[in-house]
C-alpha cells in the first residue's frame, strides 16, 4: 500500500470506538466466546493505533501497523456479521454518557394509516 493510498489515522481511531461501543452494547448478553474475541480484536486495533502514532510515513513500522489495523478491522466485520444494529451501538454509546433513551414519539396518524395499507 502506498502512502497516499493509506486511509488517515483517525479512521482507525474511529473503528476502535465502535469497537468499544460494541463492548458495551454486548456485554450483558453475549457469550464468553464472542467477548473474548471483541476484547481481542479491541486490543490489536489499540495497538495498531499506538504504533501508527509513533511510526513515520512510508516505513515498514508504518505498513506493518495498517497491515495489523487491516486484520483486526476484518476480523470485527466477522465477529459483527449482520447482528448488530447502529441503532443498539448508539444507544450503548450513549448510555455511557449519561444520555437518556429517547421514547418513540406518539403517532397519532399511525392506526389511520396501518387501515390504509391494509386496504
Amino acid at each position: 500500500m502506498r502512502v497516499t493510498d493509506q486511509p488517515p489515522i483517525e479512521t482507525l481511531r474511529d473503528i476502535l470506538g465502535i469497537c468499544r461501543a460494541l463492548y458495551v452494547e454486548w456485554a450483558p448478553y453475549a457469550g464468553p466466546i464472542e467477548m473474548d474475541e471483541l476484547m481481542a480484536v479491541g486490543s490489536d486495533l489499540r495497538e495498531a493505533y499506538q504504533r501508527l502514532l509513533k511510526a513515520k510515513p512510508g516505513t515498514a513500522a508504518q505498513r506493518a501497523a495498517w497491515a495489523q489495523a487491516d486484520q483486526a478491522t476484518q476480523r470485527l466485520g466477522v465477529l459483527v456479521g449482520e447482528h448488530t444494529s447502529t441503532k443498539a451501538i448508539v444507544r450503548a454509546a450513549g448510555g455511557r454518557l449519561g444520555v437518556l433513551p429517547v421514547a418513540p414519539r406518539f403517532d397519532s396518524d399511525a392506526k389511520v394509516r396501518e387501515r390504509v395499507k391494509r386496504g
